[in-house]
């Protein structure tokens, strides 16, 4: 698989949030829904489909394309796992347009009030812009507001793909 270069954010334009949701499946079952490609496809709503994945997905040090859609623009997610710690931690370098992410997932079993098993899902995201002089600009006004609300719409997506499809 081809190679992509993913620097490293620079320190004066990075922009850090997380969101979080409680999920009414055990860790196993969200762990599922965010390595097995043909899960993610369906539940993330801005994957078309993959371009270049591994069967072994996902690995450190593995490069993964995928077909993006935001709204009517149409763009390539590369995506390079960096830490993989099974039921526990899925940490990625994302390049997508002019943005990159350091995106890390991490699933906390928790029971549920009726004593069946949960998950508490957060996604904590790194977001900067290599563009140059308008990379603090693009990475706060247009990139962190984007970012923040496709992921707080992919966690509820996450949420009921996990809670309505075992």
């Amino acid at each position: 698989m081809g190679q992509v270069q993913h620097s490293e954010a620079p320190s004066d334009s990075v922009v850090e949030f997380s969101e979080s949701v409680a999920i009414a499946a055990d860790t196993a079952r969200v762990w599922r829904a965010l390595t097995v490609p043909s899960e993610v496809v369906v539940w993330d709503t801005g994957v078309a489909g993959p371009i270049e994945i591994a069967s072994d997905y996902p690995q450190p040090g593995q490069t993964t394309r995928w077909r993006y859609e935001l709204g009517p623009i149409r763009l390539t997610l590369h995506d390079c796992p960096v830490e993989v710690a099974e039921g526990k931690t899925f940490r990625s370098r994302i390049r997508l347009g002019p943005f990159g992410f350091d995106e890390t997932y991490s699933l906390d079993q928790r029971a549920q009030a009726d004593g069946t098993p949960g998950t508490q899902l957060t996604a904590k995201l790194l977001l900067w812009s290599d563009v140059r002089l308008l990379g603090g600009f693009l990475t706060r006004w247009i990139g962190r507001p984007t970012a923040a609300s496709v992921v707080r719409h992919s966690l509820e997506a996450i949420r009921e793909h996990c809670e309505t499809r075992t």
